[in-house]
């Protein structure tokens, strides 16, 4: 199910019945923030906690009773030495994960843990019932970097974004990214490295900040105190933040999970709500927009039917506005801006004009009945040897009429 999806609703209401049924159940998540969250989320639902452990990996408890139904939140992990351990340590629970994103760059295999994939409603569904909200996703250049400026870190599968952080920073990029902060408007930045995030005189937040001040930060962002918070890292998986509107990518990423889970954080539904997503790193180049994945499977997690083709990626850049839409439509569906033709359609017409010159060049040659015709129709083509190739197009038509 995707992102802000209700995925940690449902399972509450199938731990309950699972309780109700005798058993004994045990939710894992693998951060602080996610933990305080998810015993929120139960609260709200009046799921009854009796029987029921939520924790983090990391800090797990000893239990008297053994769970009859783990729980893993973010199920991509479920692969990690901390998750195997769990499920080796109950052998005869049932195991659940969840996931907006069954995916690993490292293609490990998340059929080893699992054995079945359950979908739910794509984000289209949600979007238009009013479970997420709606978007618009923009892909602006920084004009001060380029795409050479992407490197590759040592193991080639991903950006170097301690790298890239670096040249953010001697290249002095804050205005092209101020612009795209309004005040008005909860905002969420992705930024390559801590020495970057740190530069931008914005409420910073890390994997290295004390949980206490971590938790101080997110709760007055949570209340409006905090408009604008930069992280690295950070706020992907489960942060929910509903009046977080806008989005501001400055992480180049080949992951298409951290993609996926960092641009649909402005989407937790709310009325008359509509997100924003200023890709300033070209990443939905890569990947598509975030909203387009919806069949999977458990096989190293690859996409089986991304809609249009598991490896195209159906987008449109509007050179006006840069907004980025759905499909090869020509006008912009924002600013009514004409974008011309497609290097897919130009291409295509190209292969037409071939196939149709192809066909004229073979009627040019059947209206030619004589062997001196077809040399004169050789020399006017330009071809080095015009009687050789007349000869051997008549040897060709007596061979087919059956004449010597």
């Amino acid at each position: 199910m995707p992102c802000g999806g209700g995925k940690t609703v449902m399972f509450a209401y199938m731990a309950r019945e699972h309780v109700k049924k005798g058993g004994y159940v045990h939710f894992y998540v693998h951060r602080r923030e996610l933990l305080d969250q998810t015993i929120e989320t139960f609260e709200k639902a009046n799921i009854p906690m009796d029987n029921i452990y939520v924790g983090t990996v990391q800090r797990r408890t000893a239990h008297d009773i053994p769970p009859t139904l783990i729980v893993f939140d973010e199920a991509t992990h479920a692969t990690a030495k901390q998750w195997t351990n769990i499920i080796n340590r109950y052998p005869d629970a049932f195991i659940v994960g969840l996931t907006a994103t069954p995916i690993r760059l490292d293609g490990r295999n998340l059929a080893d843990i699992f054995d079945i994939l359950i979908e739910g409603v794509n984000a289209d569904w949600l979007i238009e019932n009013n479970y997420l909200a709606p978007y618009d996703y923009y892909a602006p250049k920084l004009n001060s970097i380029s795409d050479d400026d992407f490197v590759y870190n040592a193991s080639g599968t991903e950006f170097d974004n301690v790298a890239i952080g670096d040249i953010m920073l001697k290249r002095k990029i804050y205005g092209e990214i101020y612009k795209y902060i309004d005040p008005a408007r909860k905002t969420i930045i992705y930024s390559p490295s801590v020495a970057f995030s740190q530069s931008l005189g914005i409420t910073h937040l890390d994997g290295t900040t004390p949980a206490k001040k971590r938790r101080e930060i997110v709760s007055k962002f949570k209340s409006g105190e905090i408009m604008a918070i930069t992280n690295v890292d950070l706020f992907g998986e489960g942060f929910d933040v509903p009046d977080a509107e806008v989005i501001i990518l400055l992480r180049p990423t080949q992951s298409l999970a951290l993609f996926i889970q960092q641009t649909m954080r402005g989407m937790r539904y709310k009325p008359d709500k509509r997100a924003t997503i200023y890709d300033l790193v070209g990443n939905v180049f890569t990947h598509g927009l975030p909203t387009e994945y919806d069949n999977w499977q458990l096989d190293a997690g690859r996409v089986i039917n991304k809609r249009g083709g598991a490896d195209e990626v159906l987008v449109r850049e509007c050179k006006k506005c840069y907004l980025i839409y759905r499909g090869n439509n020509r006008i912009c569906p924002y600013c009514g801006h004409d974008n011309g033709k497609t290097q897919a359609e130009i291409k295509q017409e190209q292969i037409e004009l071939e196939r149709i010159e192809s066909i004229n060049k073979r009627r040019e040659v059947g209206r030619r009945q004589t062997l001196k015709d077809l040399i004169e129709l050789g020399k006017k083509r330009g071809y080095k040897n015009p009687h050789g190739w007349a000869y051997y197009i008549m040897k060709g038509r007596n061979k087919k009429h059956g004449n010597t």
